[in-house]
């Protein structure tokens, strides 16, 4: 790979990225402006009550499940929290809901809705937030976390792009730069290794896979077929049965960093 050509730069840089997931597909189209927070909340330290959250758009259905007064299982939901302005907190009514006895004939009109607070969801990062409720004046405070209870294995055959920005490493290199790759992801556990081939290069990288809920990160670094060594990190990665997407950042000597988002479909028959 020629090292003055930017897009194979990128390209290469992608391969740390996807080392990192390898290789992603594109995010939703909200995904540009808020994380998707759909996944199981708690706090760790807590266990034993939490929150579901679902997202569409910018939209969020938030169930909790708690403990009234008497000890017993409350459940309460917030069916329109909606984000507030363009940053990561998300505010809407909160509702104490009762119905019909499960096990008999559903009645519509035995289902009562009422009103007993609000309840915000700020998100701190993709993986973190807090849970702030009020329930008949009484206000709830919690750090909350997406709860893991698998690691996904993201190894395959990718076919994938990226687009991003190119920042300090000069003239002729800053900006913004986008390619395509193909991706060959091996993963033994939380190791990760991945190979990038694009038009006129190659790229190895190794690194590790953590899992946050429904999202991972990795982080790790590599060598290309020009000799240039880099670092990578990526974020909000996120797998379907088609493809896998994320945010990365990777990095070269000195303060050369890239920052963009990449996406990949799984090579093959389905």
């Amino acid at each position: 790979m020629t090292r003055t050509n930017p897009r194979n730069i990128v390209a290469r840089g992608l391969a740390a990225i996807l080392l990192a997931a390898c290789a992603a597909l594109p995010l939703q189209a909200s995904a540009a402006a808020t994380v998707d927070y759909s996944d199981l909340w708690f706090n760790p330290s807590e266990a034993g009550w939490g929150a579901n959250v679902i997202q569409q758009d910018d939209t969020l259905f938030v169930t909790l499940f708690v403990y009234g007064t008497s000890s017993q299982p409350t459940w309460y939901v917030a069916s329109s929290v909606q984000r507030v302005g363009t940053g990561q907190i998300f505010s809407g009514t909160l509702y104490r809901t009762r119905g019909p006895y499960f096990g008999g004939a559903f009645t519509p009109g035995a289902v009562e809705v009422t009103p007993v607070g609000t309840l915000t969801f700020t998100a701190s990062r993709s993986s973190a937030a807090t849970l702030a409720y009020s329930v008949d004046g009484v206000p709830v405070s919690k750090s909350v976390v997406r709860q893991t209870w698998g690691t996904e294995n993201i190894a395959g055959s990718y076919l994938g792009a990226f687009s991003g920005t190119w920042s300090n490493c000069g003239a002729g290199r800053d900006g913004y730069q986008e390619n395509i790759a193909t991706f060959q992801v091996s993963q033994d556990g939380i190791a990760i290794q991945i190979r990038e081939d694009g038009a006129n290069y190659t790229c190895n990288y190794v690194g590790s896979y953590a899992q946050s809920g429904r999202m991972g990160t990795i982080a790790g670094g590599g060598i290309c077929s020009d000799g240039i060594n880099q670092t990578f990190s990526a974020s909000d990665v996120q797998m379907t049965r088609a493809a896998i997407g994320m945010q990365v950042v990777f990095g070269q000597a000195g303060a050369c960093r890239f920052t963009g988002r990449m996406g990949a479909v799984r090579r093959g028959p389905p």
